[in-house]
């Protein structure tokens, strides 16, 4: 198959949310010719929207490195700012690469220079604050240490597929790297591939939330159609071409009502809303929030890192029980269980909980066991 027929697959693949598919044709594509934006841009793309945050950044890097021959894409300083928010020194060497690629305008060039001026001088500050060291011991690499990191989809070309299949096979029987053959398989499109996911969907002695991954991983592969998966002593059937529940990587979009009355509660708190105001829309189900509070929720504090937090703590609920999820009503109570967890969160690390205590009822109890039994252990697992 030709590099653009490979191209023009993977786009077909990343339309159809085939995206370890999708991925693995980029790839193809861009170890032949370096020079081929579009196919790094489907590739960066595609890994981000399987949330393989490392492996895109590792992309990124090594795309960087190629700016002497390809061309300017702004839709890549998106995926740059979100996975390097916390790097600024990364992400300045990014972007003095970028603003010497093909296409780049005079103004987008003075633009980058004050970037590149402005991320210099806030890494400078981290390293004065904390020393390179430490920095490197937290993960923020030079953009040429995240370049050099390997990739799930470099072992692709560095051993033959049959022994690539050998090793997987061996993970899939071992509790601690099962999840690792999964999300390998992701990548390979074959039909061994999808004989072994399936597999591991039927299997009860894999944990449950890897045999959600593995179902996941079916339909990132491009298998439509239905899929078997055994959970709790029973057998479900699951139609990969629109799966219900919802099946993704991502915080499930019935969570949303629930976390944006998370934030509607720490707005009154902060004195960003009023009370009048969070009463008269936290006792509804309503999906979408009028513009005017919506307006007023952007200048409410919700640090990152807790949002995170919630959304780790519902994916874990949700893939350890999938297809058995609740519907998701009562978004006050869900909201009141999530805020409970996240104050639980803040106080074990020994930060300080400016807020009031959450509003507690027995349906939001019952809702916060809920998602805590998905990963009791939150608190060590996702502590930073």
């Amino acid at each position: 198959m030709s590099q653009q027929d490979l191209g023009m697959l993977g786009r077909q693949y990343l339309q159809a949310e085939s995206y370890g598919a999708a991925a693995f044709c980029f790839y193809r594509v861009v170890l032949v010719d370096r020079s081929n934006g579009n196919a790094w841009n489907g590739l960066i793309l595609s890994l981000s929207l399987m949330r393989k945050e490392h492996d895109a950044q590792t992309l990124l890097a090594r795309y960087a490195q190629y700016y002497e021959i390809l061309e300017f894409d702004r839709d890549l300083i998106t995926f740059a700012m979100m996975l390097w928010q916390q790097n600024p020194g990364a992400l300045g060497e990014w972007v003095r690469c970028v603003s010497q690629m093909k296409g780049v305008s005079e103004s987008d060039q003075e633009l980058f220079a004050q970037m590149v001026e402005e991320l210099s001088k806030a890494h400078e500050d981290l390293v004065e604050r904390h020393g390179q060291e430490a920095l490197q011991a937290q993960g923020l690499l030079s953009l040429e240490g995240y370049a050099e990191r390997r990739v799930e989809l470099d072992w692709l070309v560095e051993e033959s597929i049959d022994t690539i299949y050998e090793h997987i096979k061996q993970w899939l029987e071992d509790p601690e790297a099962v999840l690792s053959g999964v999300r390998l398989l992701a990548l390979m499109p074959d039909p061994r591939s999808e004989k072994l996911l399936r597999r591991v969907c039927r299997n009860e002695e894999v944990d449950g939330k890897v045999r959600t991954h593995a179902l996941l991983a079916l339909r990132w592969l491009g298998v439509r159609g239905n899929a078997r998966i055994h959970k709790f002593d029973e057998s479900f059937v699951i139609n990969l071409d629109n799966p219900e529940p919802e099946l993704t990587v991502s915080v499930p979009a019935s969570f949303k009502p629930a976390l944006d009355r998370a934030r509607m509660w720490l707005a009154k708190e902060q004195g960003v809303i009023t009370e009048f105001e969070y009463e008269s829309h936290a006792s509804t189900d309503e999906k979408e929030i009028p513009d005017t509070l919506a307006a007023k929720l952007e200048k409410a504090e919700f640090p990152s890192l807790l949002q995170e937090v919630a959304h780790a703590l519902i994916r874990a609920a949700y893939d350890k029980y999938y297809p058995l999820v609740p519907t998701i009503k009562e978004s006050r109570q869900w909201a009141a269980a999530i805020l409970m967890l996240i104050k639980e969160y803040v106080v074990s690390t020994g930060d300080t909980w400016p807020y009031g205590e959450p509003e507690q009822d027995e349906t939001a109890v019952r809702h916060r066991n809920w998602l805590l039994s998905g990963n009791p252990n939150y608190v060590d697992s996702l502590k930073i």
